[in-house]
Parts: structure tokens; C-alpha cells; sequence
């Protein structure tokens, strides 16, 4: 009603009122408007990716430039996850980060990070951001400002790896004020003072020179300070913390601070002590280039000598001037060697590398042949393409001589260590296999012993005895060749055992003629008759076996004295030798089987007709009595044995002649081996000829059971292999409890290497070897009881 009442002066003025009130929000508007936009341009031009994201991590505002760097644009943006823009474990990383931010209510801030931009490549940013709340002060989301720190990241990167150099790098950096004081240094200068880092920050750079020494390089460094050029190859000389003296080249440059006044100095040194050295003997080198025996020369691509020294012209008897027209393919006899040196030079100008020590044969000028070693190297010329070669070439001729001795000397050095080898091998099989007759035989006797001699199993039961005496035999054949002892030895003339042994054996082979050759008063050689005619049958049926229609067989002795060239030759010491030959007409061998012919098992007949252990047998066998044997042979024509013995130098006991029935002594006997079946038939045997026996199974045992009980002990046999301590070990112990202790070493082994060593120092007064029948057992316990008697 008022405002009908209102004139139309009052309405006029109403409506102005409100026109202006209008135009005032408009204004209000437009301005709002206007610093909107501005903010969003400013938003969207800056380099720094801005945004804003959910809970779910999905984009609810980006600016342009996030959008850009994603290559899409805003709106393909808006609702998407930022998790794609990352890898797996980088997604995962920053998810847990947020995740703790949100926990917490702390900011993100300064969070380093890679992603995949649009075009692929790899940056790396800096983020900081906080929580979005709503009106009610719950978290709904981030916002965040991204930067790309990638160019900083790779300067820091540099400046680390810069770092890393200047710390691992060999030669010495360092900064010094202009008063000499280390205001920078690496850890390489600290080596090459000899001091550590205290030290060197203590210390000015002139604490390293003598007097006379810090006055040059105070000229040095003043120059440089005044021109303001840098010195690049100062050198002079430093005394280290420890006193050596070192040569050093430095590069040394001026500092300047912020005003260009000069504030110190920077360098890099390096220690050149060695090469000075190496410069001081240029001189001695070029003296012994022209003084050298060996040939130095280069030459060009067609093969001319360019360069070459005294030695070149006198090995090949050529003038300077003759030489240098002379190529080198007119030192060769052949065109084959001229061909096969021209590969060899092309060879290396094909693959540029060197050949060392290529062994060639050459002419003089006067036509004579010689070796050399020849080096070739490729040289090059400043563009790095071929220009010649460079050679060092060696006169090699004696050495080749030489080498081909040498050559027959290895072999025979090998064939020793196979056989060597295999001989180990066979002595450990024979070992094994003498304790395993060692129990057929002692049951055999114990059940011969109470066994009626008309009773139907005697005489199998006496069969299994011979079988064990030819299984001992075998096992003989393995240790001789293993170098397996020498039972008895006697002073022994060679000429009336070679006689009687072919005598026996020629009475059983009438189709073979037999012709003898002996030398008057041969020397006598210290050997084991049994084994020494065990070498002689093997020879006989290996000719014998070499002739199936007959033939000839010759034997030779003789006394030989071998001078050091020929014992060089046959690896053996100089001194008199017993020389025998056994030569026969048969059927001979290629080389190959006489490179084999003295390997065990080696064998050219059916397996019917031997074993082939009687030619290995006897390479023992003379082996062990420190000689040699050789073959000789071609196919078709026969072969010759030749065996050379050491002449005795003093004559040696007849052995004593074995006990033909088996004697009883009434003792106590500790019985000590380690295998069970040994200790349970020796002890059986024992006590049959009426001994008590006590039994050990190792030598700690048995070390025990004598002290507790050395009154009653009479004997002790000892097996010399066992684990933990060897019967050699257990024996020396004994004997320091009592020294007169009676002990009889038992062995699968022969008399030889250990079992020898522990008789000749008195270790066991005697040795018996397996297996051992009742009545040799006997004897050696008997002869040994006897003594104390």
C-alpha cells in the first residue's frame, strides 16, 4: 500500500537506485569474471602440473600443463586414475605414501618420483601436496603441485658421478690457497703423499719438496699467478710422509674468486716416477737394440726390409745394402716354406693380430739352414691403416736340436707316470685281494688240520689251497709290477740264473732254439732271485708266444758302464750296469703296441691265453730294483728286450731256507688288523699251534691292550694298512713303552716302500705277506720267540 501511494518521483528514484545496484553487481561480476579467468591462465600457464584428486586417486581437476605432459587433453584426464600414469612399483610406492599422508593429516611434501611421459621417455618430478576437506572437515581428497625436476636431478647426478671420479681416480686432484694450504684433495693425492686426510689438511704443498725443490716449483707456480695461463706439464719431484722420493707431472691452473682476483690454485698430478725411469733408459735400449743377437726388423707391405739392426745382417750374412733389396720370401729353401710364411704374414695383416714364437726354418746367404722363432706384429701407419710388420726373429737352431731329444725324453717320462699310475692302482687291488685269500686259505688249513686225509672233501679242500697259492701268484704278478718289493735279496750272477732258468724252459719247448751269448766274470746285481727268474720265464713265454711255428731266441749278457750322455738317454744314473738281452725272431710289433706293451691287463692274445700281466709284471719287477728295461721292435721282424741292473757293490746274506713243517710255541700274541675276517682266521691258526690270543682291531687299541697287559704279551703282529693309525704309527709306539717289544709286520703288500722302511730301522724284526699258509706262519712266530730264548 506504501509503495502505491509512492509518487512517481519516488518510483523514478526507486528504479534508479536499483539500475545502479544492478550495473554495481555486474561490475562486481565482470571483475569476478575477470580475476577467475586470470587465475585459471595462470593455472593453466605455469610449468608445474596442478591438480586435484579423490580418494580413489582419480583426477577431479588437472591444469594444461598435466594434461600436456599426459599428451591428452583435460577432459580425457578428469575421472581417470593417476596410478596409469606410473609403473607397477612406483604406483605402489606412492599409493602407501598418500595412504600414511592421509593417516597422519601431514602434507606431501617434496616426494621424488619417475613416470612415463607421452612421448615415452622417462622424467623425473618433485611433488608437494596436502588434503582436501569438505565443510565438514573430512578428508576428500589432494591437491597437489607437480614440478619436473628432471635437468636438476641428472646435474645432481653428474655432480655425484663427478664426485665418484674425482674419488676413485688414479691420479691426484687438489686445491691450494695462495699460501700452499690443501683446501681440496682426493683420496688419490692422500696415496700419493703416503698421508692421510688429517695430515694433508694440517700440511701446506711445499711440507712435500726439499729446499732447493720448493724454490723451483715457487717459480713455477708464481708464473702462473702472474701471467693467469695455465701450466699444463709441470714437473718436479715430492718426498712422500714415508721418504721415497716420487717424479711428478702436474697440470696446475689459477683460481680466481668472485671479484677475478686470484684466490689459489687448482691441479691434477700424476706420478711418472716410472716412466722417467724408463725415459732414462731409452738410451741403454737403443744400445741394446743395435747390440742385441736376436734380429729386429720391419718391413713394408710388399714384403722389404725398412728397418732392421746389426744382428739381422749378421744371422743371415747379409750387407745393409744386400737386405734392404732383398725380400723376405728369398730366405726360404722351398716355395712350400716361402707359401707357409706368407699365410702367416697375411694372417696377421688380416686380423691385426700377433703372431708370437712361430717356429720356421730359413737360409743364409751362404745356403745353410737355420731355425729361428719368429714374432710378427702389424704396424701402422698415423692413419691407422696397415703399413708393414714389425718382427723379432731368434736363432733357434741348437734349441731345436735339443728340443727333439727332449721330445723322446718326455715321452719316455710319460710312459713311466702312466705305468706309474697304473702300478698304484694294481698294488691296492693285490693288497685287497691277498687279505681276501688270506681267509680262504687259514679256514682251508683249520678244516685240512681236522679233516681225515681219506675223507672225500680232503683233497677239494687241498685244490682250493693250490688255487690260493696261484690267486698269491697273481697278486705276485700285480705287486711286481706295482714295484712291489723285493723278498730276499742276494748278490746274485745273473749269468748261472739266466742259464737255468732257460734251461728249464727249453727242455718244454723243443720247436724254439736257444743260442747264449754270457760275458766272462759278470758283475753281480743285489736282486730277488724268485722275482728275477720270474722276469726271465715272462720274457721266454712272451717269445715264445711271439714264435707259434718255431723260431730263434737269443741271450745276451754283459757288463756295461753307462756314462752321464747315455744314462740321459735311458733316465737312469750313471754307473756299472748288468746289461741282458732277450731277442727272438717272432712276429714283432707296430709302435702302438710297444708304446702299451708294458701296461697290466695289456694283452694281443685271446683272453684264454693270459691275462696280460706278465710283461707288466716284470717293468715292475726291474723297477724295483732301479733298472731299466726298453723294447725294441718292428713288425715282422722280431723284438729285443734289454734290461739293465745296477752292479752290486757288496755281497748280501743267503736267504734262510724256508721251515718245512710247522713248530708250536706255547706265548701270548697280540693280534692286531682291522678287518674282521683276518683277526678271526690268524687267530685260529694261532691258537691251533697252541698260542692265546688277544686281538685288536685298530692301532690305538692295540696301544692300549699292551700297556695294560705288556707282561703277558710275547709277540705282536702288526697289519701295516689300517685307518686312524698305521701299523708304522702304532709299532713306534709300542716300542717307546718297550723297546725290545717283538713285533712281526703283516701286510697284503710286498716288502717294499713303507714295510721296508719300518724293518731297516728296526721298527718289526720280521714280515710276512698274504695270505699265509699255517706253516709259514708258524716259522716267522717261531724264529721270532726264538730269539728271546
Amino acid at each position: 500500500m506504501e509503495r502505491e501511494k509512492m509518487t512517481r518521483e519516488e518510483l523514478l528514484c526507486e528504479l534508479a537506485l536499483m539500475d545502479k545496484r544492478l550495473s554495481e553487481l555486474e561490475e562486481a561480476f565482470r571483475l569476478l569474471k575477470k580475476s577467475e579467468e586470470r587465475h585459471r591462465n595462470f593455472i593453466d600457464s605455469i610449468d608445474e602440473s596442478c591438480y586435484e584428486i579423490d580418494l580413489d586417486g582419480k583426477f577431479t581437476f588437472v591444469n594444461e600443463r598435466l594434461a600436456l605432459n599426459a599428451g591428452t587433453t583435460k577432459e580425457n584426464v578428469l575421472g581417470r586414475s593417476f596410478r596409469g600414469r606410473f609403473l607397477p612399483e612406483e604406483a605402489k610406492r606412492i599409493t602407501r605414501i598418500y595412504a600414511e599422508a592421509l593417516r597422519t593429516g601431514n602434507p606431501v611434501k617434496n616426494l621424488i618420483y619417475s613416470y612415463l611421459s607421452a612421448d615415452g621417455t622417462t622424467r623425473i618430478v618433485e611433488n608437494s601436496s596436502s588434503i582436501i576437506q569438505d565443510a565438514d572437515g573430512r578428508p576428500v581428497g589432494f591437491r597437489g603441485i607437480t614440478r619436473d625436476v628432471t635437468d636438476r636431478e641428472e646435474r645432481l647426478g653428474e655432480l655425484e658421478r663427478a664426485k665418484n671420479f674425482l674419488d676413485n681416480v688414479q691420479d691426484a686432484c687438489f686445491e691450494v690457497d695462495l699460501n700452499g694450504k690443501y683446501l681440496f684433495f682426493n683420496d688419490a693425492a692422500c696415496r700419493l703423499m703416503d698421508s692421510n686426510r688429517e695430515d694433508m689438511l694440517k700440511a701446506t704443498s711445499l711440507d712435500f719438496f726439499t729446499p732447493e725443490m720448493a724454490q723451483k716449483v715457487f717459480k713455477m707456480y708464481n708464473r702462473i699467478y702472474k701471467t693467469g695461463e695455465a701450466a699444463p706439464h709441470l714437473e718436479y719431484d715430492i718426498i712422500t710422509k714415508n721418504g721415497d722420493v716420487r717424479h711428478l707431472q702436474a697440470s696446475v691452473s689459477l683460481i680466481r674468486d668472485a671479484d677475478g682476483k686470484p684466490a689459489g690454485f687448482r691441479g691434477i698430478t700424476r706420478d711418472v716416477t716410472e716412466r722417467r725411469e724408463k725415459e732414462s733408459d731409452l738410451e741403454r735400449y737403443r744400445a741394446f737394440f743395435e747390440n742385441i743377437d736376436d734380429s729386429i726388423f720391419e718391413l713394408d707391405l710388399r714384403g722389404r726390409f725398412t728397418l732392421f739392426n746389426q744382428a739381422t745382417c749378421r744371422n743371415m750374412e747379409y750387407s745393409p745394402e744386400e737386405l734392404r733389396s732383398l725380400p723376405i720370401r728369398a730366405r726360404y729353401a722351398t716355395k712350400e716354406e716361402a707359401d707357409e710364411i706368407f699365410k702367416m704374414f697375411n694372417q696377421v695383416y688380416q686380423t691385426g693380430e700377433s703372431v708370437k714364437a712361430l717356429e720356421n726354418k730359413a737360409l743364409t746367404k751362404n745356403g745353410q739352414a737355420v731355425y729361428f722363432d719368429l714374432s710378427i706384429s702389424l704396424l701402422y701407419d698415423k692413419l691407422g691403416k696397415p703399413a708393414g710388420f714389425r718382427c723379432i726373429s731368434r736363432d733357434i737352431t741348437k734349441r731345436k736340436m735339443l728340443e727333439i731329444e727332449q721330445e723322446q725324453l718326455r715321452e719316455r717320462l710319460a710312459q713311466a707316470e702312466k705305468l706309474e699310475s697304473i702300478g698304484t692302482l694294481a698294488g691296492g687291488i693285490a693288497h685287497d685281494f691277498n687279505n681276501l685269500l688270506m681267509g680262504i686259505q687259514g679256514y682251508t688249513s683249520l678244516m685240512l688240520l681236522e679233516m681225515d686225509p681219506h675223507h672225500p672233501n680232503y683233497n677239494r679242500l687241498k685244490a682250493i689251497e693250490n688255487q690260493v697259492i696261484n690267486g698269491a701268484d697273481l697278486t705276485r704278478q700285480l705287486l711286481g709290477y706295482a714295484r712291489g718289493g723285493r723278498y730276499v735279496v742276494t748278490a746274485t750272477d745273473l749269468n748261472e740264473l739266466l742259464g737255468r732258468t732257460i734251461s728249464v724252459f727249453s727242455r718244454t719247448k723243443r720247436e724254439i732254439r736257444v743260442y747264449e751269448s754270457y760275458a766272462q766274470n759278470l758283475w753281480k746285481v743285489d736282486c730277488d732271485q724268485g722275482q728275477m727268474e720270474q722276469v726271465f720265464l715272462n720274457l721266454f713265454v712272451n717269445a715264445w708266444q711271439a714264435m707259434p711255428g718255431g723260431g730263434n731266441l737269443y741271450l745276451e749278457s754283459q757288463n756295461i758302464v753307462l756314462d752321464e750322455s747315455y744314462a740321459k738317454n735311458l733316465d737312469c744314473k750313471p754307473g756299472s750296469y748288468v746289461k741282458i738281452s732277450v731277442t727272438d725272431t717272432g712276429m714283432g710289433m707296430d709302435e702302438r703296441t710297444r708304446q702299451r706293451i708294458f701296461e697290466p691287463f695289456f694283452t694281443t692274445k685271446e683272453m684264454s691265453r693270459g691275462a696280460g700281466l706278465g710283461l707288466a709284471s716284470t717293468y715292475g719287477i726291474i723297477k724295483g730294483h732301479k733298472g731299466i728295461i726298453n723294447v725294441y721292435s718292428e713288425k715282422g721282424h722280431g723284438a729285443t728286450f734289454n734290461i739293465y741292473l745296477p752292479a752290486a757293490e757288496s755281497e748280501a746274506k743267503k736267504p734262510e731256507p724256508p721251515a718245512s713243517q710247522a713248530r708250536t710255541y706255547q706265548g701270548t700274541v697280540l693280534l692286531v688288523d682291522d678287518e674282521k675276517m683276518i683277526r678271526e682266521v690268524t687267530g685260529a691258526l694261532l691258537k691251533r699251534l697252541g698260542h692265546q690270543v688277544i686281538t685288536a682291531e685298530s692301532g690305538r687299541e692295540a696301544i692300549a691292550l699292551y700297556q695294560a697287559d705288556r707282561e703277558r704279551i710275547d709277540l705282536v703282529i702288526m697289519d701295516m694298512i689300517m685307518p686312524e693309525m698305521g701299523g708304522g704309527e702304532a709299532i713306534d709306539r709300542l716300542r717307546e713303552m718297550n723297546p725290545d717289544v717283538k713285533v712281526i709286520l703283516s701286510s697284503g703288500y710286498s716288502l717294499n716302500g713303507e714295510a721296508k722302511d719300518i724293518l731297516d730301522r728296526g721298527g718289526a724284526q720280521e714280515f710276512i705277506q698274504k695270505p699265509f699258509s699255517l706253516d709259514a706262519l708258524s716259522h716267522k712266530v717261531q724264529y721270532i720267540l726264538d730269539m728271546g730264548h
